[in-house]
Formats: C-alpha cells, structure tokens, sequence
C-alpha cells in the first residue's frame, strides 16, 4: 500500500529518531578497544557536485549580484517516488570534508530511500561570493550572516524539488553538527515550509541559556576523569606561562618548549598562545572516540587519556616541568604522526575549516562564556572584549556584535508548528 505524504513523513521522523538515538548516543567509558574506525577510513562515498546561483542578499535591494553555491548530491538509494531528502546544513568549512565525515547520513540512506545533499555554506568551501575578494574587507564580509545562510539553504531546497525529478512531494531533513547542527534547527524554525524537521547533532543550541561556562565545566570533566590531576595540572599551566612570559627569556623558552612556528615576542603573543591551548583542550574532549580518527587531526582511541598521561602532576611542581609536560600532551593532538616540524598556533584544525570565516562569525555566534579552565577571573564583558579585539585584529578591520541574534532565532524557547 503506497503511503500518504502526512504518513511517509511520520514513518521518517520516526526512523530519523531511531537511528539518531543510536548514533548520537554518549560514548560510554568502557574497558577495551573498539576496533571499528572511523567513517572516513572504512566507505568511500562518491557524490556529484552541483551548484546553484544565490543572491548575495536575500533581504535588500542594493546588491543584486549572485554567486554559485556549491552542493553535492548523491541519489544512489533515492525513492523518487517520493523518497525523503536529508539535506545537510554546511559549517564553516569545505563542503566535501563533511561529506566525508557525516557517516550518519550515508549508514541511513539506503533504508530511508534518501536523497542525500550537502549544502556548502557561503564564504566557505568554493562558494564564495566575491570570489578572491571575499575576505579583503568589511563591506564584503557584510553577508556572511547566519540569516543569509538560512535564506541560501531554504532557496536550495526549493530548487531541488524542482529540479529533481519526483522531489516535488518529498519531505526534507536538515541534518547538521555543532554550528552546522544550530543552523539545522534554525532553519526548521525560521523556514516550516521548507524542512518537516531537524536532527542537531551536538549541537548548542541550550547553551545561551544555560549558566554561563557550563560547556567549559562539561570540558573540564572529561580530563579529571581521564588521568589523575589532569585537569588541576591544566588549571595550574596558565598561571606557569604568565609567569614565564613575564621575561624575554621566558618567552624564548616557551618558544622552543612548544616548538613554535613563530616565536612568541609580546604579551599580545601570549593571549594568543592561550587561546590556542584552551581551543586544543576543546577540541581534544570533543573527538575524545574510542577508536582512531582523524576528523579535526589524526588521533589515537581516548586521546584525552593519552594526553592526560604527560600531565599527572602533584602540587608544587616548578613552572618548567608543568609546562614541559603541557608541551609533551598537546603534540599528542598536533603530532600524532611526528610529520609535524613545528607547531602553528594560528591552526587548531584541519585546514578545511574556515580560519578567517568563523572570526568573522564569532562575534554573532555568542558561543562561550568564561574560559573555566583557564579560572578566568575577569567579568564576562572583559571577556567579551577580549574576544571581540583578537576577531578584529585577524581580519585588519573592527567587527560589530550582534548580541540579540541568538535570542531572536530560538535559543531554547519552544517552537511548535
């Protein structure tokens, strides 16, 4: 019996609800090695790679120009019949490298009948909207806005029922993680008409209304976990470097610890060498799986435990030694592989991550409070600063803060349609 639109729709929400309650599961601590690898190592995908002419702006009348989105396509096990479409809502990076890392998407497609697209988010990737001269200046930049986004991404998915044959009755998915997870549920909210749902993996949506640094504390935990005093030697580490730092010769000696690029020169230097660690720890709890993988940088199974192994430090233990240790665990997150001949402090990922975009980004996407384990003790508007002047200082030019956006595209309030 052929299933009703209202019907096929519940059936995959259903089953979109099964397979994420497995997928997104947390990870248990169990004893043992999983010997399953990730994604990217064990199936090759294979997708055709599309684009599609997008307004600049969506919303004015002064620019009229258009740009090519990229997206990738991949109708192995679509229905077209009416089979559903999963449309993955791009980061802040290359289109491909999610694909390739979105092993959810391509383990569901076949049983689902799914249309498979990745949608690549503008100024990322190839779709670029002032080509070359995206990045050159403010007045560029003035559309790398998550609601451009969202306009970009609910256009495309009414082209694609269009242009594709038996898509006119097709439901749609936005399927997305972190960021890309956050403009998943947006669009879901801000576009009804366009997607009858959202799977937001890992998404933190909640986190603007929660108390302010709990992403940070959640961070936090997984290192006192994982290996005795980790987390105190962590907290202790930031006051060794600004002690260090404090002379021309502990500068240098930080430099050649750390086996830095470029040497650190100025206290401006040293904020930036924080930053850098503090993103290194997130980054670590956030692929801390229990199998090798390589989706920020090549790591073992549990990287968190094994970079915990360098910083099992007692009270008392001299500046040189805590930070030799600290040294010791992040080249586990930067040189995994040993090819590394120096460590960049302005990479803290693949570099299919868009660096210069996401600062950009960063004073819209109000995503931290204060930096926990870094026991920051200043207000959270000193933070706030702070942050605001390093995004100015990357892209050569003063960014403005948007500080209502979250609140008014849903930052936990509920949403019925």
């Amino acid at each position: 019996m052929r299933l009703t639109s209202s019907a096929l729709s519940f059936r995959l929400l259903i089953l979109i609800f099964i397979f994420s309650c497995k997928a997104l599961a947390l990870k248990p601590r169990f004893l043992g090695r999983n010997t399953d690898q990730s994604f990217s190592q064990h199936r090759s995908v294979s997708y055709n790679t599309l684009y599609i002419d997008q307004q600049i702006d969506h919303f004015g009348f002064l620019e009229n120009g258009t740009f090519k989105q990229r997206y990738l396509l991949n109708d192995q096990h679509w229905h077209k019949d009416g089979g559903p479409i999963l449309f993955y809502t791009g980061n802040e990076g290359d289109i491909t490298w999610f694909c390739n890392n979105t092993g959810f998407m391509w383990d569901v497609a076949e049983e689902l009948g799914a249309l498979l697209v990745f949608a690549e988010h503008r100024y990322y990737g190839e779709s670029l909207p002032f080509g070359e001269e995206s990045y050159s200046n403010a007045k560029y930049l003035n559309y790398l806005t998550s609601e451009q986004v969202l306009a970009d991404f609910a256009v495309l998915i009414k082209a694609l029922k269009k242009s594709q044959p038996g898509a006119e009755k097709s439901s749609v998915i936005a399927i997305g993680g972190s960021y890309g997870g956050m403009l998943a549920a947006w669009l879901r909210m801000k576009y009804p008409n366009a997607v009858v749902g959202a799977l937001a993996a890992s998404a933190p949506i909640w986190q603007f209304i929660v108390p302010c640094g709990e992403f940070y504390r959640v961070v936090t935990r997984d290192f006192t976990i994982s290996g005795s005093n980790c987390s105190s030697s962590i907290r202790s580490s930031w006051a060794a470097i600004d002690r260090l730092s404090a002379t021309g010769e502990g500068l240098q000696w930080l430099s050649q610890t750390f086996g830095l690029c470029g040497p650190l020169k100025s206290q401006e230097d040293v904020f930036g060498f924080k930053a850098w660690l503090q993103e290194t720890w997130v980054n670590l709890a956030m692929v801390d799986y229990p199998y090798e993988a390589d989706f920020l940088q090549p790591l073992p199974a549990w990287p968190v435990k094994v970079v915990c192994k360098n910083l099992q430090f007692n009270k008392g233990v001299s500046d040189k030694q805590l930070l030799n240790g600290v040294s010791q665990a992040v080249r586990v997150y930067y040189n995994y592989t040993g090819d590394a001949v120096c460590l960049n402090t302005s990479k803290t990922a693949t570099g299919n991550l868009g660096f210069l975009g996401w600062f950009y980004q960063c004073p819209q996407i109000l995503e931290g409070c204060m930096l926990c384990l870094s026991d920051a003790s200043a207000s959270f508007r000193h933070w706030l600063r702070r942050r605001d002047m390093r995004c100015s200082m990357i892209l050569f030019f003063s960014v403005l803060r948007n500080p209502v956006f979250i609140e008014l595209h849903g930052n936990g309030d509920a949403h019925v349609y």
